[in-house]
């Protein structure tokens, strides 16, 4: 609104300041005066334009503290829930009953989530977390050398959009985030992920090859070998196959 009206009173002061100088009869004091309004109008217009850009970046912040308090929350929960099963275990051995202990833990994580989810007294208004945003987030986290905030992002988008437009390259940047982390078996496991659920994907083939890459980092070159000859015999047009053929060559040696 502000911008509009700066945009507005801009395009009037500049009409007006056109039709007098072609008039012929502006002083130069008139004309000082409406410099000065121009002037004014481009320092306001700048000056606007940061404080949309401090905007964007605090409502960026805003969804990454969103994200890791998520994330810190269900690893507490996982913990819970992990003492739980101890808790009951030994009370079994010992001829207990736990069913009264279970509704209270049960209780208390219901509450936990609900004070998780519930906005802050010093929320002015929600503002509603797209799919497209969450990738987008932990994608630009992923180019900046933030794994751990990426591994994040993408594990929120799967949670909350499991079918979604993103899915599998969610899953694949996962992979990618834990393969610079040096963390290849797990990075394997994400691609091969990717094989498993979504096997009509384009990305499959980089996700094969990936597969390879790891298991070659893990020094078992046979099951590297493995993937990429299924690689060539099922998507043998792609690049990764040429890829694959190198490697396999390498490999055979």
């Amino acid at each position: 609104m502000n911008s509009a009206r700066l945009i507005i009173g801009g395009a009037a002061i500049l009409s007006l300041l056109g039709s007098v100088v072609l008039s012929g009869c502006a002083s130069r004091a008139e004309i000082k005066r409406f410099q000065a309004q121009v002037d004014s109008l481009s320092v306001a217009g700048q000056q606007q334009a940061e404080s949309l850009t401090r905007l964007d970046s605090l409502m960026l912040e805003n969804i990454r503290t969103m994200r890791t308090l998520r994330a810190e929350t269900n690893a507490f929960m996982g913990a819970i829930q992990e003492e739980l099963s101890i808790i009951e275990s030994i009370m079994r051995d010992s001829g207990f009953k736990v069913s009264a202990l279970t509704t209270r833990i049960d209780a208390l994580k219901d509450d936990i989530d609900k004070r998780a989810t519930a906005p802050s007294d010093s929320a002015v208004e929600d503002i509603p977390v797209k799919g497209a945003e969450i990738f987008a987030t932990a994608l630009l986290d992923l180019n900046q050398g933030k794994y751990e905030l990426a591994i994040m992002g993408f594990e929120s988008y799967l949670e909350e959009f499991e079918d979604g437009a993103h899915a599998p390259e969610a899953r694949y940047n996962i992979g990618e985030a834990l393969f610079a982390q040096a963390n290849y078996s797990e990075a394997a496991l994400s691609y091969l992920t990717i094989t498993r659920k979504w096997p009509a994907s384009g990305i499959v083939p980089s996700a094969l090859y990936k597969a390879g890459q790891c298991y070659e980092r893990l020094d078992q070159p046979e099951m590297a070998a493995n993937f990429y000859r299924r690689l060539v015999a099922e998507f043998s047009s792609t690049a990764e196959a040429e890829h694959a053929k190198r490697r396999l060559e390498e490999i055979e040696e």
